[in-house]
């Protein structure tokens, strides 16, 4: 059974998963910018994976592509060219038309812009009163955008970038506002603008920014439709195209704080955030539009009415002249495209939302699962620990995309799963560390209880033979020694680990455990005994390895008590054959039994018994090298010889009488 732990290691894992808790849901009420990447990536992988809908019919685009400049050459074209192709845009009874473009500086392709040049610059004088008003080619531009539903796009600029000089700009013409300004959105305030000529902004009447404002990570999620610029609000370039196609400029804001703010264009209600940016209901990657060709539209190739009642859109997409951005769904996504997606998302109305309350909601979820994964950790650690962890990311992550793919909210599962995650991680760190403490000390306590138990046995055995003394001490000790000499030989390496000579270090002294079975008489006779009591004598090998066997029958195969019986039973084995009780010769013999022979007899010779004298250390350490490989596992032989001294003062450290004096000679034999 594993130990439990003590109650103030449980406070401790409640107190670390709370304060985990507390640690994330602080991090979450001000994301850092690495979380906030990490929700924008799940924003994207939601977006990604959510039914939707195909772009829809409201919307096209009019691209100057690769054809259109292979037919008509190289950007920017004379604008009476693109005069042209906008009235072939408007003639197919188009709702509104965005103009993707700028036209800061006036053509320098106009005839009459080219003969004024060339009188000031040469005194030439070009006759250019047949050409009329065709003379000027932004004439002929704002001409034809004043005939149609346009809409012109600009750009702000803010502090350090540069801006043009007077521009014509159409801010938004609020309504009924339903919160005062200060109540209202805090949109970006632009600091200057990159705009068309003013003849072509009047004649357009309308205009739309084309900014845009990707994400910390380069992702264009968001489009404001609201920039503040000299005191006033501008719309969108998309924004002014759905106003301009519904024929009203007429909008209002609503909303109760800075957090969230609404939007009106009629009946349509815009989501808006803290910076009046909304978020774009992308509806896959690029191509998901009705887009055609200015080729076509000029060459007069586009079914009439192809482009009724739709919304387009007029831009570069030829590689080299269009701007591409990082989209959810796409790392190079045309602005052209980006605009058309959030007008599609005007039209439709279908908005994703990231309310304010539902930051707090996570806030709170996450504490809720902090306390109840710290509470279920601290009682029933990672059986019951790892299902929770597992159910509640399931139904978080499930709950949030369901969330988002049937209502539109994003509700990011990162804050509580990072407290799932970090608790569960953390408690269960604690928990084991903890719990491996009180193992150890378990460990350490059964060990102690194994070594009591081992030393009563034998302190059993040692009563019925009260001259034995320090016997059991003497060889463990021995048996230590000659296993650590041995550690490293090809022979014995993979056997004698650190964790396999301890345990002979603690069981050596039930190799006489048998003893207990031989008769008084026998055991306590002070005479060399005759050849029956020797036989009998001999028994106390098996009755050790049949008392042990009991035991560890209880205990299983893989039992500790394994290597005591072979203590037990081989120790008078002898390497030759000629022991007993078995006969075992050479590798038969267990290590364990070739370890205490050499011990066993090393410690006979050197100690004092009632039918004989001690022998000095040399004359033992003599005949234990007579016995090699014959008595004795030549290699063991080795190693005691090797490690003389360190016998001696074994032998002396735990004497029965007075100590061995060690005289280094070695008699002859």
């Amino acid at each position: 059974m594993s130990p439990a732990l003590a109650p103030r290691g449980s406070r401790w894992i409640v107190t670390a998963g709370f304060v985990c808790t507390l640690l994330v849901v602080g991090l979450g009420t001000r994301p850092p910018l690495f979380l906030a990447t990490l929700e924008g990536r799940i924003y994207d992988l939601f977006m990604r994976t959510a039914p939707r809908q195909p772009s829809g019919a409201g919307t096209a685009i009019v691209e100057i592509d690769e054809e259109s400049l292979a037919r008509y050459g190289q950007w920017p074209w004379p604008r009476h060219r693109i005069a042209a192709l906008l009235e072939g845009v408007r003639d197919q009874g188009v709702a509104a038309i965005g103009v993707d473009a700028i036209f800061p500086e006036p053509d320098r392709t106009s005839p009459a812009l080219f003969a004024r040049e060339l009188e000031r610059d040469f005194g030439v004088r070009l006759p250019l009163e047949r050409l009329g008003a065709r003379a000027d080619n932004d004439h002929l531009l704002a001409q034809s955008l004043a005939r149609g539903p346009f809409v012109l796009g600009y750009a702000f600029t803010f502090a350090g970038e540069r801006a043009s000089g007077d521009c014509v700009l159409q801010p938004l013409a609020p309504g009924s506002p339903g919160v005062s300004r200060g109540a209202g959105p805090a949109p970006f305030v632009a600091a200057g603008v990159i705009c068309s000529l003013p003849e072509l902004a009047r004649a357009a009447g309308a205009s739309g920014f084309l900014n845009v404002a990707p994400d910390a990570d380069g992702t264009v999620r968001r489009l404001p439709l609201l920039i503040e610029h000299a005191g006033a609000l501008y719309p969108s370039f998309a924004l002014a195209l759905l106003l301009r196609a519904r024929g009203t400029g007429e909008v209002s804001l609503a909303g109760s704080s800075a957090h969230e703010v609404e939007l009106r264009v009629g009946d349509t209600v815009v989501p808006l955030d803290a910076r009046g940016a909304m978020l774009v209901h992308y509806r896959g990657r690029r191509g998901g539009v009705l887009r055609l060709s200015a080729a076509a539209v000029l060459d007069g190739r586009v079914p009439p009415g192809a482009l009724r009642g739709r919304i387009a859109i007029v831009g570069a997409a030829a590689a080299g002249l269009r701007e591409l951005h990082a989209t959810p769904f796409d790392p190079a996504f045309p602005g052209p495209e980006i605009h058309a997606a959030a007008l599609d998302t005007l039209i439709r109305g279908d908005f994703l939302r990231r309310p304010f309350a539902v930051r707090g909601l996570e806030l709170i979820a996450a504490l809720l699962l902090g306390v109840a994964t710290t509470l279920l950790l601290a009682r029933g650690g990672a059986r019951l620990g790892l299902p929770a962890l597992c159910g509640g990311s399931a139904l978080l992550w499930g709950g949030a995309w369901l969330l988002f793919a049937r209502a539109g909210i994003f509700a990011s599962p990162l804050v509580p799963q990072g407290v799932l995650a970090g608790s569960f991680a953390l408690v269960t760190s604690l928990r084991f560390i903890l719990s491996e403490r009180a193992a150890a000390e378990f460990a350490r306590k059964l060990s102690l209880t194994q070594d009591v138990i081992i030393q009563s046995l034998a302190a059993l055995a040692e009563t019925r033979d009260n001259e034995t003394g320090g016997h059991i001490q003497r060889t463990r000790h021995y048996v230590r020694l000659l296993a650590e000499a041995l550690r490293g030989h090809p022979r014995f390496r993979a056997f004698l680990d650190p964790e396999t000579i301890e345990i002979l270090f603690k069981l050596a002294p039930l190799h006489d455990i048998g003893k207990v079975g031989v008769r008084d008489f026998i055991l306590l006779k002070p005479d060399r005994l005759t050849a029956t009591e020797y036989e009998e004598m001999k028994r106390h090998t098996v009755y050790g390895d049949d008392t042990l066997k009991m035991a560890e029958e209880h205990l299983g195969d893989d039992s500790f008590l394994k290597i005591a019986r072979d203590f037990a039973l081989t120790h008078q084995e002898k390497w030759d054959g000629t022991g007993y009780p078995q006969g075992l010769a050479g590798d038969q013999i267990p290590i364990a039994g070739r370890l205490m022979a050499v011990a066993d007899v090393y410690d006979a010779l050197v100690s004092r018994r009632k039918y004989k004298e001690p022998l000095s250390h040399a004359v033992a350490s003599a005949m234990i090298a007579a016995g090699r490989g014959t008595h004795f596992d030549p290699d063991v032989v080795d190693a005691f010889r090797d490690h003389e001294e360190e016998f001696s003062a074994i032998a002396t450290r735990f004497a029965d009488a007075q100590p061995l004096p060690f005289s280094g000679e070695t008699p002859g034999f």
